[in-house]
């Protein structure tokens, strides 16, 4: 079933900001968790997170990371405080932490048209990258202001913690990233925390910066991937056959926009077609975990799935050509 928050809760998490639950309206999240409040307080968003899927200290991990970006001068949707001048309020039923409820700015801009050239285009790729490339800088000086709050590593998140449902030769598979993955060192000029979702729909473009938003799956990870991230999910929207002359045309101002705020050793860098293959692996077997059934039943969906399944199963890689990026 499709997961919907009750309206007990809704209320009760409006109220806290002061505003009606009739102000609320459902935009997304992936648990219908997400909403656009217009009230005569103004237009923000409101996020739900129930306790049987979230926990308090990953939100407030979080809340703490965005923070720091917007403090050190990244461009992000700040959190709100509540009535209670809190960025994390607690819904309590019957002497339960029932949902946490938190809220933020709404962006300023629009997102990115992916097929307007004036801008999805190498200015776009430098600004996206010199965005990346400071959050990677930032990360290698932050602390979190309580110790107790601080982030997962990347290998404690739930793919790693419950029962993934794929076959066993993909099992396999992927117990073989994992195996390469802790073999990596974390010295803090490769490793930190990183947004680990900073594809073209959890930005809006503003005045030529990049807005971000949707921080809910940072962690603590490697920085090549978190680029590999952002390169993996341009590939989505670019046919096969357009695919090599894109990715050239697409990772080298981003790259040159990174580097003119973090600098990532070569090394580095040549793990971009490991990282690109582990993203998709690690794609797969979220969907194939996580989606509820009729998400599932979505026949673009189900394609989609079937081809990742193909391709991983034949271990046919993201990138069929050697990448030149040095």
């Amino acid at each position: 079933m499709v997961y919907i928050i009750k309206s007990k809760l809704l209320s009760k998490g409006a109220s806290l900001f002061n505003v009606n639950v009739s102000d609320l309206k459902l935009i997304g999240g992936f648990s219908n968790n997400v909403f656009e409040v217009n009230s005569s307080k103004g237009t923000f968003i409101i996020k739900y997170y129930p306790s049987s899927m979230y926990e308090r200290h990953s939100i407030a991990s979080e809340l703490d990371w965005i923070t720091y970006l917007s403090e050190s001068g990244v461009n992000v949707t700040i959190p709100i405080a509540s009535i209670n001048n809190k960025l994390l309020e607690v819904i309590i039923l019957n002497n339960e932490e029932v949902c946490y409820v938190s809220a933020f700015e709404k962006a300023k801009g629009e997102f990115v048209d992916v097929f307007n050239n004036k801008e999805w285009n190498a200015s776009l790729f430098y600004t996206w990258g010199r965005t990346l490339g400071k959050i990677h800088r930032l990360s290698k000086s932050y602390r979190p202001t309580n110790p107790k709050i601080k982030r997962k590593d990347w290998d404690s998140g739930l793919l790693f913690t419950d029962a993934i449902l794929v076959n066993n030769l993909i099992k396999q598979k992927w117990e073989n990233f994992i195996h390469d993955l802790n073999k990596l060192p974390k010295d803090k000029n490769g490793y930190g925390m990183i947004h680990h979702d900073l594809h073209h729909k959890n930005f809006y473009l503003f005045k030529k910066e990049l807005v971000l938003f949707d921080f809910g799956d940072c962690e603590y990870s490697w920085f090549v991937y978190d680029i590999a991230i952002v390169l993996y999910h341009a590939l989505q929207v670019v046919d096969d056959r357009e695919k090599k002359d894109f990715v050239y045309k697409f990772i080298r101002p981003f790259l040159k926009g990174y580097q003119t705020e973090h600098q990532l050793q070569s090394d580095w860098l040549l793990k971009i077609p490991f990282f690109l293959n582990y993203r998709q692996i690690y794609s797969y077997i979220y969907f194939s975990t996580y989606l509820t059934n009729e998400q599932q039943k979505n026949d673009r969906t189900k394609q989609a799935i079937q081809r990742l399944k193909t391709k991983i199963e034949n271990d046919i890689p993201v990138l069929d050509f050697h990448l030149s990026i040095l």
